[in-house]
Order: structure tokens, then C-alpha cells, then sequence
């Protein structure tokens, strides 16, 4: 991948995990938090999804 992953307060991909669909921010600041707010909810609902589906 061509991406700089010591860049600070940037959305990436996450270096090792990419190819599952994660993602990173390296010191984040508040604005750059708030972006990162819905896909922390998507992935606390699919998480959701998947423990109801095992029980």
C-alpha cells in the first residue's frame, strides 16, 4: 500500500487488517474523531448482529 501510517490525525487503512475492512487514525483530534464516530457505531451494530445470531 502506498500510505504513510506514521501520518498523524488521518483515517487509513489499517496496516495489517486492511483486508478486513479496518481502519486507523494515529492521534486523532476531535474533528477527525467525530468522522470516525459512524463507522465505530456500524461496527458495534454488526457485532451486535453477529452475538445475537450465536446465541
Amino acid at each position: 500500500m502506498d500510505y504513510d501510517f506514521t501520518v498523524l490525525n488521518e483515517i487509513l487503512p489499517h496496516p495489517v487488517y486492511a483486508w478486513m475492512a479496518w481502519i486507523c487514525a494515529l492521534n486523532p483530534s476531535e474533528k477527525t474523531f467525530e468522522e470516525l464516530k459512524p463507522y465505530i457505531q456500524e461496527a458495534y451494530e454488526y457485532a451486535k448482529e453477529k452475538f445475537k445470531k450465536r446465541r
